[in-house]
């Protein structure tokens, strides 16, 4: 019975942090996108040279694939933590009825 428990809880760790990966990936990269637009319509505007999208967008990716690790890693985290715990309160209550 426990073991279903910590198999479940692994399972359903991996889908969330394999989620909140992707939804904080994908809001990161929105933003640098937004933060192109917003800059070559600066340059349109005033005549300066227009912004390649690659300057702005690499930066952006970058920083969305670390930004989505380090969530995805504390949503690992936490769901670990919490199989180890069920693992451990059933080994107490093991030994109790010894």
């Amino acid at each position: 019975m426990v073991v279903k428990r910590v198999r479940t809880i692994l399972v359903a760790t991996g889908l969330l942090a394999a989620a909140t990966f992707c939804v904080v990936q994908d809001r990161v990269t929105a933003a640098g996108a937004r933060r192109y637009v917003r800059m070559q319509r600066a340059a349109l505007a005033d005549g300066r040279p227009l912004v390649t999208i690659d300057e702005v967008m690499r930066p952006a990716i970058d920083r969305s694939v670390r930004q989505g690790l380090v969530w995805a890693g504390l949503v690992a985290g936490l769901g670990l933590t919490a199989a180890v715990a069920v693992q451990r309160q059933r080994s107490c209550h093991d030994r109790e009825d010894r």
